[in-house]
């Protein structure tokens, strides 16, 4: 493993630690924000809940509580501790009873009481309450102002604190049988006992919810860090795979510029090869004919001057030899000048270059039938597309004349099939054997037995065509009994 491979594996591992401590850390600060603000959730509904059982109990005791009788109670006594026995007025034992069975039922915590508000000092005093031991009078001094301000309505306190501790409350008034208030009754819960319970409440939520996300953590946690140490291994696995990748790369790579090089090499000697071969068939086809002319002279001097016939034969068997060859050392040349020679596009109309093609092979054109469409145009090397149909067509007559009996008859029909025009060209000569199809189209190749040309016709034909993106293959005859050629080009 590289350098560099090293310092980026430890920098993956590196990450996949600070991920791990913020999930973890993550997952402690979501249970403890759940927990917390399920905390205040409840506390906030719970202190409601409260507030509305207390608002109802002082309600209900209001309204029971006799106006009229808990007024002339206060006004019957006007001194501090007037009262300190509950027996010891009949109208305050009554007013306790009541308020003692109310606190009872309701399972209170903190006693009921009255209280009236006392002009001369401005506080409120306390009057008659739930409890067995009487505060008759006792001042009330950091009362709330809700109190003072709602004393003809009633209503809730939320979360005060006076001089003898901290509470939640709720009052109501009292009022005598003319409609007036004559005092308020309030019903307490201490908030420091309220709020001990929901705070007991939030740690046995936080026991639960850490024993329930505790475990899950720590499969969370597995989980992730053998997904991080997967992904590690992986990724040594990857690295070690991408290393032998490189190498094998590098060996490929040069491999492909050594087969790259060789190829150029190979190339240049073929080229060099080409050139020197095309020299040797221009330079040679050209020396060549000189001796050819000479030879030509010679035998048609001797022919004049021999008188012996059997030497006039011989003579004429080698002017035909000289004729031959030379016919040979032309056709290369021409093989050599339709591969060099550059090509030369133009607009070509297919039925006149046919008609030109046949008159070049000699074919009568009486003796054919053309199937062409005289407006066909198409863009070639008119000289090459002529020179593979006189090939073609001084196949045909070369054929149709081996058989003397039949008279020469040429079929030519041309379609379009998508981007192409195959011409068709038959005639009702020997025909071809199927074995001989094979490499018909082969140098010094003959179609038949009989055949008197050197076998290069048909391959001129194929390279001319191949050199304008064209084609040509042999089918069997349709109408007629002789050899039917199927000519590719494009346009």
């Amino acid at each position: 493993m590289s350098l560099a491979d090293r310092n980026q594996q430890e920098q993956f591992k590196k990450v996949n630690t600070r991920l791990l401590m913020l999930v973890s850390f993550g997952i402690i600060f979501l249970v403890v924000y759940f927990t917390v603000n399920n905390y205040y959730s409840i506390l906030k509904k719970s202190k409601d809940e409260v507030l509305h059982k207390l608002m109802a109990i002082s309600n209900t005791a209001a309204l029971l509580i006799d106006g009229d009788a808990h007024e002339k109670l206060s006004k019957r006594y006007e001194r501090k501790d007037a009262i300190i026995k509950t027996t010891q007025d009949s109208s305050y034992a009554k007013i306790q009873s009541m308020l003692a069975m109310i606190s009872a039922v309701n399972h209170l915590s903190t006693p009921l009481y009255t209280i009236v508000f006392f002009t001369p000092d401005s506080t409120f005093h306390f009057i008659s309450t739930s409890s067995e031991t009487p505060y008759f009078r006792h001042s009330y001094k950091n009362y709330p102002k809700e109190l003072l301000a709602n004393i003809e309505t009633g209503g809730i306190l939320d979360s005060y604190e006076d001089e003898n501790g901290k509470w939640l409350s709720a009052f109501s008034p009292i009022k005598n049988s003319k409609g007036e208030v004559v005092a308020l009754l309030e019903a307490d819960e201490n908030f420091e006992l309220f709020s001990k319970r929901a705070k007991i409440t939030l740690l046995q939520n936080l026991m639960i919810s850490f024993l329930i996300v505790i475990p899950f953590g720590f499969l969370l946690y597995n989980y992730i860090s053998n997904t991080l140490a997967q992904q590690a291994a992986h990724r040594i696995i990857l690295i070690t795979q991408k290393e032998e990748i490189e190498s094998k790369n590098e060996l490929i790579e040069n491999q492909k510029n050594e087969l790259d090089k060789r190829v150029k090499e190979r190339t240049a000697e073929l080229n060099a090869t080409n050139l020197e071969l095309s020299n040797f068939l221009y330079h040679s086809s050209h020396d060549v004919q000189a001796p050819i002319a000479t030879l030509k002279g010679l035998q048609s001097l001797a022919c004049r001057e021999l008188k012996d016939e059997m030497g006039k034969q011989y003579l004429k068997l080698l002017g035909e030899t000289i004729t031959k060859l030379e016919r040979i050392i032309k056709t290369i040349k021409l093989v050599h000048e339709i591969k060099t020679t550059p090509l030369t596009l133009n607009q070509v109309n297919l039925h006149n270059c046919i008609i030109e093609s046949m008159e070049q092979a000699n074919v009568p054109i009486c003796k054919t039938s053309i199937d062409i469409h005289p407006i066909i145009e198409i863009q070639t090397d008119k000289a090459l597309l002529q020179t593979a149909l006189k090939e073609i067509f001084k196949n045909c007559t070369q054929y149709c004349s081996l058989e003397n009996s039949r008279p020469l008859k040429v079929l030519v029909v041309a379609e379009k099939v998508e981007q192409q025009i195959k011409l068709s060209i038959e005639d009702n000569g020997e025909g071809i054997d199927p074995p001989t199809r094979k490499d018909l189209f082969a140098m010094f190749k003959r179609g038949h037995e009989k055949s008197t040309g050197i076998g290069l016709g048909l391959y001129i034909a194929r390279t001319c065509l191949e050199r304008i993106n064209g084609g040509i293959m042999v089918a069997n005859s349709l109408e007629l009994e002789g050899a039917r050629f199927i000519l590719t080009l494009s346009y």
